[in-house]
């Protein structure tokens, strides 16, 4: 009786065992019930809520921001949404982004300020600081006339705006996520860590005239204003004399030099400047030299109420200035740690026309006079002394200073410069505006990131960690792939394109087999098919090769690797060579015709070969990778006489996924950690040796 019941009793266990593993999968429990941070569908598929992922949501996702490199979609297009945008480490903990050094944001889209600019300037996007650009810079050579302000034919509806805007940058990519640093007066350099030196004219050169712009003011009540490198006037009355005109000017900051700064002047015996027929007023630059911005209007609050004319206030230039704007005049060394002129000896402060003052800038000779050029030898052997009345030096390339004792640094792309256009900006500058030039090596110092003579490169984080490859845009276009078949495409080949300006300059990491993230330093998984997802199928495709004469060979490759083959090469031959690629994990190589086999009777001669007289079927089936494999292409064929061919004869339908979707990947070792009741399997649903999480463990029932 005792051994009846253990019969029964173990017999029930087994039923109960094979119950168990022919369960259907649609009606699996999902891992860990989804973490909650999921939803349970079809066959125990975890549908993760937003931003939660892996295969049991129970990891996070980080932020999601334009990748700062990535290998292009299309022919320039690139810098798609990235997590963490390329420059940061997702912990999946928190979801929070690592941002890489000088990258900052929730999503590290930002490049942040260097040495948050010295607390010397301030911080703005590539955006912001086309906003803060000079429209005098823009309006000076066409003025600010009635045809920009007017509207309408009568001037009944007028725009003041329109002499105020500048060039936008917008459109391009890093618009909103290249950050620099815009230093305040007497500050330059990257970071703003340097201090500027006083310009002037060099009183050696002759013949030269002051900057003159000519105002006309119709108006008989109201006020208006006047601004000159972004800095505007207090209010200035339609009633306003020479002498208020002249102060409102000179109380501006943006002007240089000591006062007075400008001269106001006006015919025509009024004693107001602005009138109802037109006032002309003429503005002469007295301490700031060259070609300099426009003074902008604004009547807005003007008014008119007598004569037919509307209220208007216009700028233009009359005289453009050609003195120089010489650092320390020509005559001496800007100390940039001090922002003090070192005057050339017989040289010292001057009062910008060759007089003593307080400029601060080496335009005046305080004894004798200049009958050489400055160095010993002249120009220290770098320039070519122009003799009198001058006696500057023509410096050689690269050589700069008044006596050619400086040495200039390379040039690249600005990394942030104000646009020169709209939507175009990043024109050459020193040390592509990303570094500081060592005026006494010639070499830029560049900051914290940056790479190349000039600075002119953005560099990959640890060099991808010797896993991969440091690559430019461009080359990282070239690398492009789909569904594991190189398709390149091209990044800034047009080098008039202002959008693809960083083809050259940021490298991102293209990343070695089994190596995956921004840096490369994250191990791959093994990747299967899930086991619990049925009715799917591996992808088949069908060799056809016809040759007569046994003397043909040809090549096929997969995913980039290439194989030769012979005509009279077996099915077993072809899987063994299949096999043996990187690329190919497994496959099973079979004659289409069921009645070929080795050992068949009464084969053909040529029955076992993959070309025959009568055309050769041989179907390869994929077992692992699964899924939609691309199609292996046929190529130098030689001596093949009748047609070669590949077709696909049944898309593969499983799943490739991480882990096999049925544990998570440690990418600290490259291992998968499977969930209870999964193991490693052979690709298609058995134990193997994949360690791909690929099979059900019939000795685990706690799945």
């Amino acid at each position: 009786m005792v051994d009846l019941l253990r019969s029964i009793t173990l017999a029930s266990l087994q039923l109960l065992v094979l119950a168990h593993l022919s369960w259907s999968s649609e009606y699996t429990p999902c891992p860990a019930s989804c973490s909650g941070n999921g939803k349970c569908t079809t066959w125990g598929v975890c549908s993760c809520f937003t931003g939660f992922a892996g295969a049991d949501c129970s990891l996070r996702t980080c932020p999601l921001g334009p990748a700062w490199s990535d290998a292009a979609t299309a022919d320039d297009a690139a810098h798609n949404d990235a997590e963490c945008s390329n420059r940061g480490k997702c912990d999946r903990n928190t979801g929070q982004c690592a941002c890489d050094p000088m990258f900052e944001g929730s999503a590290c889209e930002r490049m942040a300020c260097p040495n948050s600019c010295s607390g010397r300037g301030r911080c703005l996007s590539a955006k912001a600081l086309a906003r803060m650009n000079d429209p005098g810079l823009q309006r000076k050579a066409s003025g600010c006339t009635s045809t920009e302000i007017c509207d309408d034919a009568g001037c009944t509806n007028r725009d003041y705006g329109a002499c105020s805007s500048v060039h936008v940058y917008e459109t391009p990519w890093e618009a909103d996520q290249l950050f620099g640093c815009l230093c305040d007066k007497g500050y330059a350099g990257y970071d703003c860590s340097l201090r500027t030196c006083a310009r002037g004219d060099d009183p050696l050169t002759t013949s030269q005239v002051n900057d003159v712009q000519l105002l006309e003011c119709q108006a008989d009540f109201g006020t208006f204003t006047l601004s000159f490198r972004r800095e505007t006037t207090a209010p200035i009355s339609v009633d306003a004399s020479v002498t208020d005109v002249t102060n409102a000017i000179n109380a501006l900051s943006s002007l240089e030099g000591q006062q007075p700064k400008v001269a106001v002047s006006w015919t025509g015996g009024v004693d107001r400047v602005c009138i109802s027929s037109g006032n002309n007023i003429q503005v002469t630059f007295l301490q700031d030299f060259g070609d300099l911005p426009l003074l902008i209007p604004d009547g807005t609050n003007l008014g008119q109420t007598s004569g037919s004319d509307p209220p208007l206030i216009t700028s233009q230039k009359v005289v453009t200035g050609d003195k120089e704007a010489d650092i320390c005049s020509n005559h001496g060394v800007c100390d940039e740690d001090k922002g003090v002129c070192q005057c050339l000896d017989d040289w010292m402060t001057s009062d910008g026309y060759g007089n003593a003052g307080t400029r601060g800038d080496c335009g005046h000779r305080s004894t004798g006079t200049t009958t050489t050029c400055p160095g010993e030898p002249a120009c220290l052997g770098h320039g070519t002394c122009l003799g009198p009345p001058t006696y500057r030096c023509d410096c050689e390339s690269g050589r700069s200073g008044p006596d050619c004792s400086l040495i200039d640094c390379p040039t690249g792309k600005s990394w942030f410069s104000f646009p020169s256009a709209d939507n175009t900006a990043h024109s050459e500058a020193e040390c592509s505006d990303m570094g500081i030039c060592n005026r006494d090596t010639g070499q830029c110092e560049c900051a914290s990131g940056f790479e190349g003579a000039a600075c002119q490169y953005l560099t990959c984080q640890q060099d991808c960690h010797g896993n991969g490859e440091c690559l430019s845009m461009s080359k990282l276009a070239e690398k492009n792939e789909v569904n594991g078949v190189l398709f390149p495409y091209t990044y800034g080949s047009d080098p008039n394109n202002a959008l693809t300006w960083d083809s050259g300059q940021v490298f991102g990491c293209h990343c070695s087999d089994n190596f995956e993230g921004h840096e490369c330093n994250l191990k791959s998984c093994p990747s299967g098919d899930d086991p619990l997802t049925n009715h799917q199928k591996n992808e088949v495709q069908q060799l056809s090769c016809t040759d007569s004469d046994d003397a043909g060979s040809f090549q096929l490759s997969f995913r980039g690797e290439t194989i030769s083959v012979a005509a009279t090469d077996t099915a077993a031959d072809l899987e063994s060579a299949l096999n043996g690629m990187s690329t190919v994990e497994s496959v099973a190589v079979s004659y289409n015709d069921p009645a070929i086999y080795v050992g068949a009777p009464s084969l053909d001669p040529d029955a076992l070969q993959i070309c025959r007289a009568s055309e050769g079927l041989i179907d390869i089936e994929f077992l692992s990778p699964t899924g939609d494999v691309p199609e292996i292409s046929v190529s130098n064929a030689v001596d093949i006489d009748g047609a070669l061919t590949i077709t696909t004869l049944e898309d593969g339908t499983k799943e490739y996924k991480t882990c096999s979707g049925r544990g998570l990947c440690d990418h600290s070792s490259g291992l998968c950690k499977c969930f209870p009741g999964f193991a490693s399997s052979d690709g298609q649903g058995n134990i193997g040796s994949r360690r791909d999480c690929g099979a059900r463990n019939p000795y685990d029932y706690d799945s």
